[in-house]
């Protein structure tokens, strides 16, 4: 009887310990490991944008990317080479449609 005690504690407390560990991890998944290092997840745009990928065969794809306001289009597979580059064309401003006239 002793014995089935002492083997439940130590189960239950394996589940506890590894529950907290996952309750930790998920928990710095979640809120960032800004809580321990004191720096704050500054969002900013990233440098390198994936605009479109098209399947040219089951080997090769053409890959649109840009970055530092200049697109790349090159083909990824056998054979991975840059095809052309040009300057991004500006973005379209938008309009507040919610302003009132």
């Amino acid at each position: 009887m002793e014995h089935s005690v002492s083997l439940l504690s130590a189960v239950s407390g394996l589940v506890f310990v590894l529950g907290l560990i996952f309750l930790i991890s998920w928990l710095f998944k979640r809120f960032g490991g800004h809580m321990l290092t004191g720096t704050l997840n500054m969002k900013r745009k990233p440098e390198i944008e994936l605009l479109d990928i098209k399947t040219v065969d089951p080997k090769n794809r053409l890959v649109l990317a840009r970055c530092r306001g200049k697109d790349y289009l090159f083909v990824t597979g056998e054979a991975n080479l840059v095809l052309d580059t040009y300057n991004a064309p500006p973005l379209p401003i938008q309009e507040d449609s919610n302003e009132k006239i």
